[in-house]
Order: structure tokens, then sequence, then C-alpha cells
């Protein structure tokens, strides 16, 4: 039997809002049947144009509704388009304080909707199999260190909310432990507050994490480093591999020097990890579930931005 699409809409039309409605109009789970902006300027080929938020608010033919706008906004409008009774997909962060994630969440539950956060790289096949490669070897994460720079144009948000959420989420997702503290310092750059940041914090369990964001820098980098006890996984996006070595257990320390030698490698599989996002949100609206790993992600990632405590700017 041929499943029924869902109508949904895009509120927001910058570069990500513009990527997130095409790839809505290719996949068969979606019909995109409006956008939204407050600039009348964009507008995309293959949907139609509400002339306000209200129109769409007011549209009980749309089902669910993607949010890509700036990221003080996405608190107030998932919450307006929960109350009309649509399902929401929410680019990330979900909110700017975690006590918004907390009502989000709960309002989504109370109304049988879904609530999602688009943190898009947990669905990256390379941190799932990261993942994968950390459970199967039984060992405990110590360290969680995690190098994400870009080249090009400089985002007027600090790389904390652009950039760190995405290796914070990651850290979570992958080792199942949540900041429980953090601080950071950063740097300015031209009309960018935050340019350039470090974020280092704790976790449950006693894991450390860090976190290194950049738009500026010379070359792109996506590097995510797990310490085991006896035993280091690194995941480089760019090259698409995960990279295995055997190192020197911490009981071995006191007699021995520390050595790393790569015991396996492993090649990325491509794969459209929005896509699979995408498909997930319409599981969810579909099962009538709410996305509990998610939301918890999703809050976590809000929380440890929220408590750290900045320490000022690179000296």
């Amino acid at each position: 039997m041929t499943k029924k699409t869902i109508n949904v809409a895009v509120i927001g039309l910058g570069p990500w809002g513009q990527t997130l409605a095409h790839k809505l109009a290719a996949l068969p789970d979606f019909t995109l049947k409006s956008t939204y902006d407050h600039h009348d300027a964009r507008k995309v080929a293959h949907a139609e144009t509400a002339p306000s938020l209200d129109a769409i608010l007011n549209d009980r033919s749309v089902k669910a509704c993607v949010i890509t706008t700036p990221n003080h906004t996405h608190a107030d409008l998932a919450q307006a388009l929960l109350e009309a009774g649509k399902n929401v997909l929410i680019a990330k962060p979900l909110a700017m304080t975690s006590a918004a994630c907390d009502q989000i969440a709960a309002l989504a539950r109370a109304n049988g909707l879904v609530a999602m956060t688009g943190h898009t790289t947990l669905f990256n096949p390379g941190v799932l199999l990261m993942k994968r490669v950390i459970a199967e070897s039984g060992r405990p994460v110590l360290h969680f260190d995690a190098r994400r720079r870009g080249v090009g144009r400089i985002q007027k948000n600090s790389v904390l909310l652009d950039l760190a959420v995405h290796d914070i989420a990651n850290a979570i997702f992958v080792t199942g432990r949540h900041p429980v503290s953090a601080r950071h310092v950063q740097r300015p750059y031209g009309a960018c507050a935050a340019a350039q940041a470090q974020m280092f914090m704790r976790f449950e369990g006693g894991m450390t994490g860090h976190v290194e964001s950049s738009w500026v820098a010379s070359e792109r980098r996506r590097l995510a480093v797990a310490t085991l006890d006896g035993r280091i996984v690194k995941l480089d996006e760019l090259t698409a591999k995960v990279s295995v070595y055997d190192t020197t257990s911490t009981a071995k320390l006191a007699e021995d020097n520390f050595t790393a030698v790569k015991s396996a490698e492993y090649k990325v599989d491509a794969h459209d990890a929005l896509a699979d996002e995408l498909s997930a949100f319409a599981k969810f609206i579909r099962d009538g579930r709410f996305p509990e790993e998610n939301a918890r992600i999703a809050r976590s990632v809000v929380h440890a931005i929220e408590i750290s405590e900045d320490v000022g700017v690179y000296s």
C-alpha cells in the first residue's frame, strides 16, 4: 500500500532553508506544500509562497513544518506551530535556553506531536560507524576531542551556535554521556563576535571533552577523536575514514611509554544524512512517537552552551 505523503511547509529560506526545501520536494515521504520567508524575494519554484506565517498556521492541510529561521526565533516559532497542531523539525540549536527546550518538548508531548531538532550529523554514516566501533570495544571513553574548521563565508552567529553544536551533539550521541560543566574562550573576526572558539567540557562519569570551532582557517577540517582506555578511535569526515589505534592502557603507563599503533581502518560508505534525517522525521510523525533521544541530545547541547563559563578571548 502506498504511503500518503505528509504536507510540509518550510519557514525561512536562507541557504539552509533552500537546501531543505529542495530535499523535501525530492523525497517520497513529503509534499512540499508551501514556504514562507519575511524576505519576499526568497522563493522556491516547486512550492506555493505563503503570504504570511499566519497562512501556514491556519492551513489545516499542512501537517509538518521545518524551521530554518535565525536561532533566537526558533523557540517562539516552534511553540506557535505546535499550538496550531503542526509537527515541527527545528534547525539546530533547538532554542537559546534549556528551559525553552523543556517547554517545546512538553507542548509536543501534550499534543501528541513531534518536535525534532535538525542535528543532521547524527545521521552521518561516519558518526554512526564511530559510535558502533566504540560500543563494540566495550571500553569506556575517557576523552572526546573534535575540531571543525570552515573556509568561506563567515556567519554572523557565534561558532558555538553554528559549528560547536554539531560536535557537542556528536560527543553525546557517540558516548551516551551528557555535559555537566563547561567553559570556553573565543575570538572575534570582523563583524563576527565569536568567529573562533574552544570549549572544554566535563561529562557524566568523569569523561572530558574539547571542541575547537572556527570560521577562520587555511583549510577545512572535520575531525573527531575518542580516547578510550587502551584504544583511540578517530573519524575524519573529509577523508571519510574511521581509524582505530591500539594504545598503551592506563594501567601500564607507570612502566611503559605511551604508544599508538593503527590496528584497523574503515572506509565510510557514502550516504545522504539529510535525507535519512527527514525520513526519520516522517516516520516519527506516522508512528505517532516523540523522538526522545533527539530531544535529550538537543536539550543537552543547548544546556552545555548555556552553562559554559566565558573565560574571555584568545590572548
